[in-house]
C-alpha cells in the first residue's frame, strides 16, 4: 500500500508516458495547493514525487537499450530465459517509484532547474510590455526554483542582482521599472531583511532596491462649478433692494 500512495504518477497525476513539460505542469499547477509553508509534509511528497518522475523519464533511454539488448539473444541461442530473470529486477519501475533522500536534492536537477529560471527571467526583464505587469513576475515566483527550498534564496538573489542592473542600465532611463513591481518583490522574498544581499550590494543601492514605497494617490479638489452667476444674481437684488428704498424715500 505505501508504494501505491508513493507512485509519484498518482501525486503529479499525470501518464507515467508524460514528458518534462508535461511533468513539470503538473508539479508547478500542484504547488498552488501544497506550499511548502502550508503543508511541509505535503510538499516534500510532491517533491519527491517530482523527482522520481524526471529521473524515471531520463532512465527510459537506457531502459530500451537494456531490454533490445536482451531481446537479441533468444533468437541465437537456446539459453536466453536464464538471462532475463537477472536484468528485470534491475529494470522494475517499482524501484524507482521510492526514490532515495538523496535525490531529492540532486544537483544536475538543481542546476537544469536555474537554467531554465535565469532564462525565463532574462526574457521577462527583454520584454518591454511584460516586466512592468505584476502578473508576470507572479508567474516568475511560482516557478519550481523560487519554490524549492533549496534553490529559492539563490533564485531570489538572482532575481535582485538582475532588476539593479536593469535599474542601472541605459534600458531604465527610458522604461524604468514599475515602483509596485519592486514592492511587490521586495515584500515577497522579504529582501529588506537580507544581510547577505546587503553586503554584496552595499547599503546605497540595497536602500534603494528595498525600501520603495507605494505612491499615494493624488487627491485633486475639483471646482464645485462657475459661481460667476450667484454673484451677479446678488448684486442685482442688491441694486433692486437699494432702488426700492430710494422710491420708499421720496
Amino acid at each position: 500500500m505505501n508504494k501505491v500512495t508513493e507512485n509519484p504518477w498518482e501525486i503529479l497525476g499525470v501518464d507515467p508516458s508524460a514528458d518534462k513539460k508535461a511533468i513539470k505542469r503538473a508539479y508547478t499547477s500542484k504547488l498552488k495547493l501544497c506550499k511548502p509553508d502550508e503543508d511541509p509534509e505535503g510538499f516534500q511528497r510532491l517533491r519527491a514525487a517530482y523527482d522520481a518522475a524526471l529521473v524515471h523519464l531520463e532512465a527510459q533511454p537506457q531502459q530500451r537499450v537494456k531490454l533490445s539488448a536482451t531481446d537479441e539473444h533468444p533468437s541465437a541461442h537456446a539459453e536466453p530465459e536464464t538471462v532475463t530473470p537477472e536484468i528485470l529486477p534491475d529494470t522494475t519501475p517499482a524501484a524507482q517509484f521510492e526514490p532515495p533522500q538523496a535525490q531529492s536534492s540532486s544537483p544536475p536537477q538543481l542546476d537544469s532547474e536555474m537554467q531554465e529560471f535565469d532564462t525565463e527571467l532574462t526574457e521577462l526583464l527583454d520584454n518591454s510590455y511584460r516586466r512592468n505587469q505584476q502578473g508576470a513576475w507572479q508567474l516568475l515566483i511560482e516557478h519550481p526554483a523560487c519554490v524549492n527550498v533549496q534553490s529559492r534564496r539563490a533564485a531570489s538573489h538572482r532575481i535582485f542582482h538582475s532588476v539593479l542592473n536593469y535599474q542601472k542600465s541605459e534600458r531604465a532611463e527610458v522604461t524604468p521599472l514599475d515602483i509596485e513591481v519592486l514592492v511587490f518583490l521586495s515584500l515577497h522574498f522579504d529582501w529588506a531583511e537580507d544581510q547577505e544581499l546587503e553586503q554584496q550590494v552595499g547599503h546605497p543601492d540595497f536602500y534603494n532596491m528595498t525600501h520603495k514605497e507605494m505612491p499615494e494617490p493624488e487627491i485633486r479638489i475639483e471646482p464645485v462649478g462657475d459661481t460667476s452667476n450667484i454673484a451677479n444674481l446678488f448684486i442685482g437684488l442688491t441694486i433692486l433692494c437699494a432702488l426700492g428704498l430710494i422710491m420708499i424715500s421720496i
